[in-house]
């Protein structure tokens, strides 16, 4: 009975932090881009250093870049609670198909995604 009830708790434990299969209402949407700083040089782009136009439309279960009005990256992604590896404390992350993790940050109605790696680039957007 004693293992059982182990079972029961580890099991729940790994549950806890699987996928979320329900991401944050407020992350669905279409995000235009406003900057992108970071990088091993410590790069800042913005649409007019670039003239680019980038935007995320973001769904349920799919992220989808724009480059120029283009589709140019397409993934699947969830959303969980994960140790950041560059915050060292868990953090709620977009984790695409490919593995490439981004913590997910809400402030003054902009969207923040941070690569959590080091040398990575913190970009922000606003919803359309």
């Amino acid at each position: 009975m004693r293992n059982i009830i182990l079972l029961t708790i580890i099991g729940l434990t790994i549950l806890s932090c699987s996928k979320d299969n329900n991401p944050d209402p407020e992350l669905i949407g279409r995000w235009i881009w406003e900057g992108s700083s970071g990088g091993i040089a410590g790069i800042t782009e913005t649409p007019e250093s670039t003239g680019d136009n980038r935007e995320l439309d973001i769904s349920a279960d799919s992220i989808k870049s724009y480059l120029n009005g283009t589709l140019n990256f397409q993934t699947a992604y969830s959303t969980e609670t994960r140790e950041s590896v560059i915050f060292n404390e868990p953090r709620e992350m977009v984790i695409q198909e490919n593995g490439f993790r981004q913590i997910i940050e809400f402030s003054g109605g902009k969207l923040i995604l941070i690569g959590d790696c080091y040398d990575c680039y913190i970009s922000e957007y606003i919803k359309e």
